[in-house]
C-alpha cells in the first residue's frame, strides 16, 4: 500500500486562505482554466514588500510533491492579462520551478475595493507575513478611503477591531525599532503594541531584552519597566494666597532641609 503524503502547512493553508472568498466578489460562476505566467500581473494593491525566499521555496517543494491544491485566483484584465487576486506566492512557488502556467479561477470583473482588500485577506492568513506590512496596507486602506474607520475595516475583513488597532499601534513605534523588528521577522502583534507605552528613547533597547521571550514574558518585562520609571512628583504647589510643599518619599534629611529653608522663608516674610 502506498504511503500517503503528508501536505504540511504551507500548502494545507493555501487551499484555507481564499477558498470561498471569489464567492463574495462575483455571483457568477468562476471560470477555471490554466493561466500562463508570463501573462500574470500582480495585484497593484498587494501589501507584501517582498516574500521571503526560504518560504517560496519551502511551499514549491511542497506543490511538487502534492500538487497543487487550490488554483490562483484571478481578474481578467480583458487584455490577455490577469491580475492575481489570490495566490501571489504560489505564482512565485511555480516560477520558481521553472513551470510556465499555472491552474487558475477566473473572474471577469471585481470592484475596486474588493481588489484592494483581497490581498489583505490573503496575507493576514499567511504565517510568514510581517505585521509591519500588514500595518501599512490596513493603513493604505483608510487612507484611500475605502474604509474610512477601523470598525468598518474590521467588519469588510471580519477580523476583530482591537486586532486592527494594534496593528495600527505598530507604525507609531520609533522607526529605528520598526526596522529592527522587520530583520528579526517578530510577529507578535500583541507585544508591538505594548511597546508603544515605553517612552521612544527606551523601546529598542526593551526589544533586544523581549524579542526571544514568550509573550507572557515579554508583556510582564514591558509591565516592570514601566513600573519602574521614575514618577514625576509635584513638590511644590502654588495657590492665590499659599505655597505648600510636598515632601512625601523624601528621606529625612531632605526633609529637615525643606523644613528649614520653609523656616527661612517665614522668617523673611514676618
Amino acid at each position: 500500500m502506498a504511503k500517503k503524503k503528508k501536505v504540511d502547512f504551507n500548502l494545507a493553508s493555501e487551499v484555507f486562505e481564499d477558498a470561498s472568498l471569489a464567492d463574495t466578489f462575483q455571483k457568477e460562476p468562476i471560470q477555471k482554466t490554466v493561466v500562463k505566467l508570463e501573462n500574470l500581473k500582480t495585484n497593484p494593491y498587494q501589501p507584501r514588500i517582498q516574500m521571503n525566499k526560504d518560504n517560496i521555496q519551502e511551499l514549491a517543494n511542497s506543490i511538487q510533491q502534492n500538487g497543487l491544491l487550490q488554483p490562483i485566483t484571478v481578474l481578467n484584465n480583458h487584455d490577455n492579462s490577469f491580475t492575481i487576486v489570490f495566490g501571489h506566492r504560489r505564482a512565485a512557488a511555480y516560477e520558481y520551478l521553472g513551470k510556465e502556467a499555472i491552474e487558475a479561477n477566473i473572474l471577469n470583473s471585481i470592484e475596486n475595493n474588493n481588489l484592494v482588500i483581497s490581498p489583505i485577506v490573503e496575507n493576514l492568513q499567511r504565517k510568514d507575513m510581517e505585521p509591519i506590512e500588514t500595518a501599512m496596507a490596513l493603513n493604505k486602506v483608510i487612507k484611500m478611503g475605502v474604509s474610512k474607520t477601523q470598525e468598518d475595516l474590521a467588519k469588510l475583513l471580519g477580523i476583530s477591531q482591537s486586532r486592527i488597532s494594534k496593528l495600527l499601534t505598530i507604525l507609531k513605534l520609533d522607526d529605528n525599532l520598526l526596522d529592527n523588528i522587520s530583520k528579526n521577522k517578530y510577529k507578535d502583534v500583541t507585544v508591538l503594541a505594548a511597546l508603544n507605552k515605553v517612552p521612544t528613547q527606551d523601546q529598542l533597547q526593551i526589544f533586544e531584552k523581549i524579542k526571544f521571550l514568550s509573550r507572557f514574558e515579554a508583556l510582564e518585562e514591558i509591565k516592570n519597566l514601566l513600573n519602574k520609571k521614575d514618577v514625576v512628583v509635584k513638590r511644590v504647589i502654588k495657590g492665590n494666597n499659599s505655597i505648600k510643599v510636598n515632601t512625601k518619599g523624601l528621606d529625612a534629611q531632605t526633609k529637615e532641609k525643606v523644613y528649614s529653608y520653609i523656616k527661612q522663608i517665614e522668617n523673611i516674610l514676618n
